[in-house]
C-alpha cells in the first residue's frame, strides 16, 4: 500500500510530495477521534474481539476502496483516514493481546518478538508490493491486500480473545 499511496497523491491529486503532510497529518488526527472511544469501549465492555475483527473488516474495505474507488485526491484522503482508524485500532489492540497470552515472566521476549516480526513485515511488504506493482500493476497490489485483509479476518473470527488480566495488589 505505501508503495502505492504516495505515487497516487501525486498522479491523483497533483499533489506535490513536499506537501503529502496536508493529507497524511489529517487523517491521523481523525483517526484517532474514532479510534480513542473504540479502543475504551473495547475494554470497558468486553468488546475487544468485535472491535478487533471490525478493523480487520475495514482495513478489508480500505484495500478495496483503494483499488476500485481511489481515483481522485478526496477519495484517497477519505481512504486514508479509514486505514489510519483501522491501523491505529489494530496497533492498540495486537500488544495487549500478545500481554495477556504471554506469562509474565515472557512478556518482554514475547513483545520483542512482536516488534521484529512488525518490522519484518513492513520490509517484507514494501519489497513485495514493489515488485508485485512492477511485474503485475497496482491493481494486483490492492487486491493482494485485501486477500491478505480477508485472511486475516478468517483468523480473527475464529479467534478466542484472552482474557484481562487481574493485577495483583501489592501485599
Amino acid at each position: 500500500m505505501w508503495v502505492l499511496l504516495p505515487s497516487a497523491l501525486v498522479r491523483t491529486g497533483g499533489l506535490p510530495v513536499a506537501e503529502h503532510w496536508k493529507i497524511y497529518l489529517p487523517a491521523v488526527l481523525l483517526s484517532f477521534v474514532v479510534m480513542v472511544p473504540a479502543i475504551i469501549a473495547a475494554e470497558k465492555y468486553g468488546r475487544m474481539k468485535l472491535i478487533f475483527n471490525a478493523a480487520i473488516a475495514l482495513l478489508l474495505v480500505v484495500q478495496v476502496g483503494f483499488g476500485f474507488y481511489g481515483q481522485n485526491v478526496y477519495a484517497l484522503a477519505l481512504w486514508l483516514t479509514l486505514f489510519f482508524v483501522a491501523f491505529n485500532i489494530l496497533e492498540a489492540t495486537q500488544p495487549s493481546l500478545i500481554s495477556r497470552i504471554a506469562p509474565p515472566h515472557a512478556k518482554g521476549a514475547a513483545l520483542g518478538v512482536y516488534n521484529t516480526t512488525q518490522s519484518l513485515g513492513l520490509f517484507l511488504g514494501g519489497v513485495f508490493g514493489g515488485a508485485l506493482a512492477m511485474h503485475s500493476g497496482a491493481q494486483a497490489v490492492w487486491i493482494a491486500c485485501a486477500a491478505l485483509a480477508l485472511v486475516w479476518l478468517g483468523f480473527g473470527l475464529t479467534m478466542t480473545m484472552p482474557a484481562a488480566r487481574i493485577r495483583q495488589q501489592p501485599a
